[in-house]
């Protein structure tokens, strides 16, 4: 059992969980806004809403999704009908109250509660889609769904009548063994803190003794995961650093137990510092490389408006907030708070700064995942040493211009026939803002996902394959040369000078071309040119690979900056299934060695090397205090 001694906990950490729930408003973001929040939220849902199946409806299009077979048509999703219905008691209105028992009561009826069935304590994601039909089930909706019925319970439990709440604990009951037999792996962040809010919430609601001991017990498992690295797997998710957060502060705002709560705390502190040290303040962006990402441009998430006080105006609301307000159910009931201490990183832009930070991932002896930003004040530019190309990754992602929106930004992408391919691989070194890097193949590997859509038997068709460098976001006055495979941007807000050095696919050389718009700008790397649909096996390839150096630079004298890196020595040498690059910038002399043969991944890893000015880059904690021990401190940041 957890205990006060076993959590040492930072004045940080607690300062956060002391500061009144008024603070936030009296730096800028007024309690009313919150009820705003869930008033629009349940609003859009309303309009979703079917009275005959009693639960809020989805439209799905013809596109690949991964967990689901169905498309193409209307469907009624069990997550959202449930966080519909919180919405409706969340607004106090006796009459949504009618609506909110009827979806619950709809919505419990469709979890499998047979313990001898191996989707035990899950819904599927759609009524017309139960688990045991889907491609494969998601454990994820037993944690989804067990916290709704939670935050229902504990928020609205005696509006509910006897007889439903007596049901809705018996789902989170379910929900709770669920997620105890399936008993994910701490390294899956958000599901690791979602999971752990659920069965610590559920132990103290049906006072479950062996349910709390397996909480406290997984709470600590979770610290000492992050210990490993003093990081994230999930690391710098936009997505997923928001549902970790959420769940933490469910653990603050709900849990009564208090070494839990005091752990929450650290580890609530630690997400922050996380998301602090890469948080790029002149563009409101998180820098990359982000190792999960639905969308490349953050937005105006209201979540992270209302955590830093409404301090910097990702949500301008002042004059209006009834029409300026988005729909956030979410924010609305969530006390978000970022620590104090931490405020002044998303307010000020700093001077340049470098910030290495060593990730989970590998196996020991491996090269240890690693990512790196620059953030300068014109750009920012973030690479992960060693990453691959699933479509929710940005291994290699900068920013640049200011805070409006849509973000500008250049990204990297491996695209088979329309969709990310899984299976590529990127490795590279960066050091400020220079960059090597070699794209290669693992096989096996996965297709369209990582896992979950596997190349088989090392065959696939495919009627094009290729790299795609996406300079998205320019405003008047830019212009590029591309001469002699060298490509060169000049704009008002950036300049960028790009060298795909060499690449092989099969036994053809690659293709380089240029396709600009009016404010963006690809270039493509063509591995298969476009054709009809045939087939690769892997065994049969020789070599498939691509190399490129990279650098950004503040706008201003371009023709001098694109003189300067074809300035700089580089060296290309192939050694066997191997290539080893080597580039001497103003930033270091970045060395890389990588594989050219399509192969498994540990001998991918097992071939990569890297090294600056001879050394091997060295993995860099976020901190080196321990979350479940002795405290001290280290940052990863230098100034050049």
């Amino acid at each position: 059992m957890l205990s006060r001694r076993a959590f040492p906990v930072t004045a940080a950490a607690l300062a956060g969980c002391a500061r009144p729930r008024e603070a936030a408003a009296e730096a800028g973001w007024p309690a009313g806004w919150d009820a705003i929040l869930v008033r629009k939220a349940v609003a859009v849902e309303d309009q979703r809403f079917n009275p005959e199946e009693r639960m809020v409806t989805r439209l799905i299009g013809a596109g690949y999704r991964y967990h689901t077979q169905l498309r193409n048509g209307r469907v009624h999703a069990t997550r959202e009908s449930l966080e519909y219905a919180l919405g409706l008691l969340e607004t106090g209105e006796e009459e949504r109250r009618e609506r909110a028992l009827a979806v619950i009561d709809r919505v419990i009826a469709l979890q499998n509660i047979d313990p001898g069935s191996k989707w035990y304590g899950l819904w599927g994601w759609y009524l017309e889609e139960p688990p045991e039909k889907m491609a494969p089930a998601d454990w994820n909706w037993a944690d989804f769904n067990g916290a709704t019925l939670l935050l229902i319970d504990l928020r609205h439990g005696e509006r509910l009548g006897e007889s439903l709440r007596t049901r809705v604990r018996e789902a989170i009951r379910h929900a709770a063994a669920s997620i105890v037999r399936r008993n994910v792996s701490m390294n899956y962040t958000n599901i690791a803190a979602k999971g752990t809010f659920v069965t610590l919430a559920a132990a103290e609601v049906l006072g479950d003794g062996p349910l709390l001991d397996y909480a406290t017990e997984r709470i600590q498992r979770l610290a000492r995961a992050i210990d490993e690295t003093g990081s994230f797997a999930e690391y710098n998710s936009p997505t997923y650093a928001r549902v970790t957060i959420a769940n933490l502060t469910r653990i603050r705002m709900h849990v009564r137990h208090e070494g839990a709560r005091r752990m929450a705390a650290r580890i609530e502190e630690r997400v922050w510092a996380h998301l602090a040290a890469r948080w790029d303040a002149a563009r409101w962006q998180f820098a990359g490389p982000m190792s999960r990402c639905y969308s490349t441009d953050l937005g105006n998430p209201a979540w992270l408006a209302k955590a830093l006080g409404n301090r910097i105006l990702l949500v301008d609301a002042r004059k209006d907030p009834e029409r300026l307000l988005p729909p956030d159910l979410e924010a609305g009931i969530h006390d978000f708070r970022c620590p104090e201490a931490m405020v002044s990183r998303f307010i000020e832009v700093a001077a340049p700064r470098e910030h290495r930070e060593w990730f989970p991932g590998g196996k020991p002896g491996e090269t240890r995942v690693q990512g790196t930003t620059w953030l300068a004040r014109e750009f920012s530019i973030g690479t992960v040493n060693r990453g691959d190309f699933w479509n929710q990754r940005r291994p290699l992602l900068g920013y640049w211009g200011g805070t409006g929106r849509p973000a500008r930004y250049i990204g990297l992408r491996v695209i088979k026939d329309g969709y990310d391919f899984s299976s590529a691989l990127l490795f590279s070194v960066q050091s400020q803002n220079f960059i090597v890097g070699l794209i290669n193949f693992r096989s096996p590997g996965g297709d369209r996902h990582i896992s979950l859509d596997p190349v088989k038997n090392g065959r696939f068709r495919s009627g094009r394959l290729f790299v795609e460098f996406d300079f998205e976001g320019f405003d008047s006055g830019w212009k590029y040369d591309f001469a002699d495979e060298v490509f060169k941007l000049d704009s008002p807000q950036l300049n960028a000078w790009l060298n795909v050095r060499d690449g092989r696919f099969g036994g053809s050389g690659i293709r380089r071309k240029v396709t600009s718009a009016s404010n963006s700008l690809v270039l493509t790397v063509d591995l298969l040119p476009e054709g009809g649909p045939r087939e690769v096996q892997w065994s049969r390839v020789p070599e498939a690979w691509v190399a490129f150096t990279l650098a950004l630079g503040p706008p201003g004298n371009a023709e001098t900056f694109a003189r300067d890196c074809a300035a700089m020595p580089f060296r290309l040498e192939r050694a066997g299934p191997a290539v080893q690059l080597e580039w001497q910038t103003r930033a270091g002399h970045l060395q890389l060695q990588g594989g050219i043969t399509p192969a498994p991944i540990d001998i991918q890893v097992a071939r990569f090397k890297e090294a600056i000015d001879g050394r091997p880059v060295a993995a860099v904690r976020l901190s080196d205090e321990l979350l479940a021990g002795p405290v001290a401190k280290n940052e990863g940041d230098t100034e050049p």
